[in-house]
């Protein structure tokens, strides 16, 4: 009898010696460094995810992208009809930003606001009105007309029907794009309001 307890002890010394199970100690800390890897690896993607936030300050684009939101049609010629019109360079007082350019069935004027004293970079005055075309040309010059000035850049001037939401399939959004800078500008501008100066204008780019 002493022999069988002696042997049953020494079993039970050995089975609790040489056995790991999920429960002892050692499990828990290596559950524990394991979290603690995964935990490490999911913030360094969510490092990479932000990084894939577009961001104008590292951006590769065309247009100016300082101040500026995304917006895909931006000064887009793929997808709006545009015009151009160039000031008064300092040289030549006949060009054509003495007036606005008219867009004849439209009722937009835009005019470059921009003078350039060095010929070499008469370039620089051009500015591009892009606008998709008014769908009732018979709305037109009823109801008058409201501008916007950006100072040193450009005017516009447009018929009040854009901003009427009685007018059905009317899209008044239109950008403009200024060459005076390094890189070109373009603007977006919501012909929202009956008051020039209270439309949505924001730069942007693509």
């Amino acid at each position: 009898m002493l022999r069988f307890v002696a042997v049953l002890f020494i079993v039970l010394f050995l089975s609790a010696c040489g056995v790991e199970t999920s429960s002892s100690p050692y499990d828990s800390a290596m559950s524990g460094t394991t979290i603690g890897t995964t935990d490490s690896t999911d913030t360094t993607d969510a490092t990479n995810t932000d990084s894939n936030i577009t961001d104008a300050t590292t951006i590769e684009s065309t247009f100016d992208t300082v101040g500026a939101e995304y917006d895909a049609n931006a000064c887009n010629v793929n997808t709006y009809k545009f015009v151009s019109d160039t000031s008064y360079s300092g040289t030549q007082t006949g060009e054509n930003g003495a007036s606005l350019l008219s867009v004849i069935g439209n009722g937009l004027m835009i005019g470059s606001e921009h003078s350039e004293p060095d010929t070499n970079n008469a370039y620089k005055t051009w500015v591009t009105l892009f606008y998709k075309s008014f769908p009732d040309p018979a709305s037109l010059d009823i109801q008058g007309y409201a501008s916007y000035l950006m100072s040193g850049v450009f005017y516009l001037s447009y018929d009040i029907a854009w901003s009427d939401e009685s007018i059905p399939n009317v899209d008044n959004t239109v950008y403009v794009q200024s060459l005076k800078d390094e890189k070109p500008a373009c603007y977006r501008l919501i012909l929202n309001s009956i008051i020039g100066s209270d439309i949505d204008v924001q730069k942007v780019y693509r």
